[in-house]
């Protein structure tokens, strides 16, 4: 990237953030998502974000595969209060370890972490985070107190594909805050308990996670982008289910699944 458009880049960051900072000085009682934007305009910023942000990436498309991942969808967004998005699920072939929400309904799982999944259901309550990232609005708020979304929609609409690509990059890598993915953690928490996923399979990814990578765990994706602690650890390893709960298994076959990965 050339210095020009570095220094473009840099003056639009600093001047959202002081608005940002302005307006975090005011605590209004809102009984709304403040992040909410309409449909469409999420709409159209999705589209530009994945059309650049695949422009990187190299995605897998296998009916049994597709399959696979709907069955683990349906079960969970048919025990959804309300499904705000027409949730589609991309694969990534990437040896990284992780997982991502973006605008407009769209998740992003890479191949490296479904290698290192143990079965279908840990794959659900992965899912089940991302959707509650997705459903609570927390890649828009991400992106508002990043740059702005106006200057967001505004780069994306002026069509300047270097920019473009760059800002799509800065939303995959920058971490959400730890309320954010808290509250993820609570939604994926509840919303397996209600599919009949034993909840607690979050919690056993995590620590597996930990221990095979301990030396190295600030490096893996996954980590840098949902930033994991030892609260986030123990509330979804300990969490308490009813006595009368029973988990339903998926029925797939992961050892076939992760055959699929090419």
């Amino acid at each position: 990237m050339s210095g020009k458009i570095w220094k473009e880049l840099l003056i639009l960051l600093a001047i959202f953030g002081l608005i940002w900072i302005a307006f975090s000085y005011y605590n209004y009682e809102i009984d709304a998502n403040p992040f909410a934007i309409k449909a469409e305009t999420e709409q159209e910023m999705a589209d530009f974000m994945n059309e650049y942000m695949l422009q990187d990436f190299e995605t897998i498309n296998q009916a049994p595969l597709d399959s696979v991942l709907g069955v683990i969808m349906t079960r969970l967004t048919t025990h959804m209060d309300t499904v705000s998005y027409d949730y589609q699920i991309h694969v990534i072939r990437d040896s990284q370890i992780n997982a991502f929400t973006s605008l407009n309904g769209n998740i992003y799982i890479f191949t490296g972490l479904i290698e290192e999944l143990g079965s279908a259901e840990e794959l659900a309550v992965i899912l089940a985070h991302e959707i509650g990232h997705a459903e609570q609005k927390h890649v828009i708020e991400k992106i508002a107190k990043t740059i702005g979304m106006e200057a967001f929609f505004s780069i994306a609409t002026g069509g300047d594909a270097v920019l473009m690509s760059e800002l799509t990059k800065l939303g995959i890598s920058t971490a959400f805050d730890r309320k954010n993915e808290e509250a993820a953690d609570d939604f994926a928490l509840e919303l397996a308990k209600k599919s009949k996923i034993n909840p607690r399979r979050l919690g056993q990814f995590f620590i597996r996670l930990k221990r095979k990578n301990s030396t190295a765990l600030d490096d893996l994706e996954f980590i840098r982008t949902h930033p994991l602690d030892s609260d986030r650890i123990q509330k979804s390893s300990d969490y308490k289910t009813p006595n009368s709960f029973k988990e339903k298994p998926l029925n797939i076959d992961w050892d076939q699944v992760q055959q699929m990965l090419p």
